[in-house]
Order: C-alpha cells, then sequence, then structure tokens
C-alpha cells in the first residue's frame, strides 16, 4: 500500500510539472520572445525580425513535438506471459539440468516465448530473469518500474517531467527533446539579453518596468535551463554513443561489475543507428524510425559485440 501510495504521489508530481510548463513556462516564453523582442523589429529591421522568428518557431515546433511525443508514447512494455505453472516447471527442471527440453516444450506452447531469445544478462545462478510483479520473463534491459507498476524495454529511467518512463519506444524522442530544449533555451536566453540591453539604453531615464521584469524572469530562467540541460543532454550522448541505459550506468559503477564488458556496444554508429534508425533525413525529426530501419530492433533481441562471444566461447 506505501509503494503505490508513493507511486501515485510521483505521478501526481508529474502532472504538475507538465501543467507548470505548458500553462505558465511556454506561453511566458513564447510572448517574451515574438511579442517583446522580435516584432518590435519590424519597423527598424524587417530582415532581423522575420529571421529571428522563422528560427524560433522552427525550434519551438520541434520541442513541442518531441516533448508531445516522449510524453504520450508508451516506452515499450514486455510482450510476453507465462503463466506460473510453466515457470515452476522450468525452475524445477533447472535444478536437474533439464532446462533446454522444457525450454522446447514451452516454445511449442507459446512460439514467443522469452526461452528461444538468447540472453546476455542473466541471474546469478543461470536462469533468465524474472519479474515476480508482472508474472514475466525479462529479455535483456528490461527493468521493471515501480512508478508504472510494469517491466519496460530498456528502461532508461522514469521522469517526471514528462510523467512517463523512458524507454525502447520513446528514447528517442527524449533524446530530441533535450537537445532542442538546450538549443532553444540558448537560442533565446541570447537574444532576449540582446533585447534587454537594449530596452534599457534606449529609455532614459533607465526604468525597471513589467516589461523589464519580464525579460529579467524569462533570461534567468533560460539561462537556468540551459545550464542545466546542456550537461544533462551530454550525459545522455555519452550514454547513446556507448549504448548503455542510465541504469546500466548505475549498475557499471558497482565495484563487481566495474570491468565487465558491455555486451550491447557495437561501435558509435551501430549505437546511434539503433536509436535514430537507418534513414539520415528522419534522425532529428521527432519521428519513428521507417519500418525499413533494422538497426532499431524489437526491444526483445538484442545485438551483442564480438568481445561478449569470444568470453562465451572460452568459457
Amino acid at each position: 500500500m506505501a509503494a503505490d501510495k508513493w507511486s501515485d504521489q510521483i505521478r501526481a508530481c508529474g502532472l504538475f510539472f507538465i501543467s507548470i510548463v505548458v500553462l505558465m513556462v511556454i506561453p511566458l516564453v513564447y510572448h517574451c520572445f515574438v511579442f517583446l523582442t522580435a516584432l518590435p523589429l519590424w519597423g527598424p529591421n524587417p530582415a532581423s525580425c522575420v529571421t529571428l522568428l522563422i528560427c524560433f518557431h522552427i525550434l519551438f515546433i520541434l520541442l513541442l513535438v518531441s516533448y508531445w511525443k516522449v510524453i504520450f508514447t508508451d516506452a515499450g512494455g514486455v510482450p510476453y506471459e507465462l503463466d506460473e505453472a510453466w515457470i515452476s516447471e522450468l525452475n524445477l527442471a533447472h535444478r536437474f539440468g533439464l532446462e533446454a527440453e522444457v525450454s522446447e516444450r514451452v516454445s511449442d506452447k507459446d512460439e514467443n516465448s522469452p526461452l528461444t531469445v538468447p540472453s546476455a544478462e542473466r541471474k546469478l545462478d543461470g536462469r533468465q530473469r524474472y519479474c515476480r510483479k508482472c508474472r514475466k520473463f525479462k529479455p535483456d534491459r528490461a527493468h521493471h518500474c515501480k512508478y508504472c507498476g510494469r517491466c519496460v524495454l530498456k528502461m532508461d529511467h522514469h521522469c517526471p517531467w514528462v510523467n512517463n518512463c523512458i524507454g525502447y519506444c520513446n528514447y528517442k524522442y527524449f533524446i530530441l527533446f533535450c537537445s532542442y530544449a538546450t538549443i532553444t533555451s540558448f537560442y533565446v536566453a541570447c537574444t532576449i539579453f540582446i533585447g534587454f540591453i537594449t530596452t534599457l539604453i534606449e529609455r532614459r531615464p533607465i526604468q525597471f518596468t513589467v516589461v523589464e521584469f519580464e525579460y529579467f524572469v524569462v533570461f534567468c530562467l533560460m539561462v537556468a535551463v540551459t545550464v542545466v540541460l546542456t550537461g544533462f543532454t551530454g550525459f545522455h550522448y555519452m550514454l547513446l554513443l556507448k549504448n548503455m541505459s542510465t541504469i546500466e550506468h548505475v549498475e557499471k559503477r558497482d565495484p563487481t561489475k566495474k570491468d565487465q564488458v558491455n555486451p550491447f556496444d557495437l561501435g558509435r554508429e551501430k549505437n546511434w543507428r539503433q536509436v535514430f534508425g537507418d534513414d539520415v533525413w528522419t534522425w532529428f525529426l521527432p519521428i519513428a524510425p521507417p519500418s525499413s530501419s533494422k538497426s532499431v530492433g524489437d526491444g526483445v533481441h538484442w545485438e551483442t559485440n564480438e568481445n561478449l562471444q569470444q568470453m562465451e566461447d572460452q568459457a
């Protein structure tokens, strides 16, 4: 009961964060940039006005669509389920070395059985990872989210700012959202700063009116967002190029796992394509990779690197 109450509180906070961003921050930033900074330039410098507005709205639309997609795109749930009878039989068979025989029988019953999926991550005793709360076998990189109450494919983390888990199906949108939020906040901060200084200089004597106050608030907000998100976004690009999730990165810090090879690191290019797809033209657009992008996979089957294969052969 306590865990459920805590999960409800986290999700309530997520809805609160989204409400604040949508109802307050976005309108405030839009008003300050468009109506206080860009449009006043139409008379003295129409070319600058049009350029500022076009660049801003391109970034703004990409940011909003990415934000929408990361909120409302399901992170990806484990697609199969086996009943307790089969699970108990499998665990019993494992003790007596009959796992392969029982696995074949389970596979005959369910062609999507996780027992047919090669797994790089197993329990210490060699068995497939299994979630007792979801009653599902967990494929590689899947983890249980206590806030969503289910297992998520390639779970990265649960993000209260979008009130959703970040996983296999929406990680691209999350990366794009962070990227466009960083770029947009930096662009707005620089432009508003120039507009703010110009306004102060043109007004003699210098007055600190509601306009200047709005400039100041938005500028401070954009600087703070830029500073925080630059490091955060850079961290996730580092994880992306190493083909690691936040959970896997934290687990890697465990002294007992520090020297373990990351089995999913396929090199920077393949790691990148596994998230963004094979079509270069869609990389930076908040749309799903084309179905023809074989690099993306299905979230259940994961290609492993040659180092892992060599280690398995030596074992």
